[in-house]
């Protein structure tokens, strides 16, 4: 169940981080709400990915759970702020990669702290 839900979210954030920017609602709540955005969502899909390989595999292989690790949180994130750059109205932004970044390494230490 939780490698669906990892799966879905994931599809869920690719549609969103790549979807032209004309077709997305413009909302002003607060200053910076477009990191918190970033930080919040993969917060979610980081702590889904983190009790995947923690549940899914031996303790004795912790090379490997990085690897799952960075392969499903990371490496996605880094994607989808790349793919931008070819999407219509989006563009490449440091600073929302490091927002997702900073997203990523909440959800995998808070996972393991709860």
């Amino acid at each position: 169940m939780r490698i669906f839900l990892g799966i879905t979210w994931l599809i869920v954030l690719g549609f969103a981080m790549l979807t032209p920017g004309d077709r997305l609602p413009e909302i002003n709540a607060f200053d910076f709400q477009d990191k918190v955005i970033h930080t919040i969502c993969f917060l979610i899909l980081s702590f889904i990915w983190a009790g995947v390989s923690k549940n899914h595999l031996k303790k004795d292989k912790k090379s490997i759970n990085w690897l799952i690790f960075i392969f499903l949180a990371i490496l996605p994130s880094i994607a989808f702020e790349i793919g931008q750059l070819w999407i219509p109205n989006r563009s490449f932004d440091w600073w929302d990669l490091g927002f997702n970044q900073l997203g990523i390494w909440l959800g995998f230490f808070g996972y393991f702290k709860i």
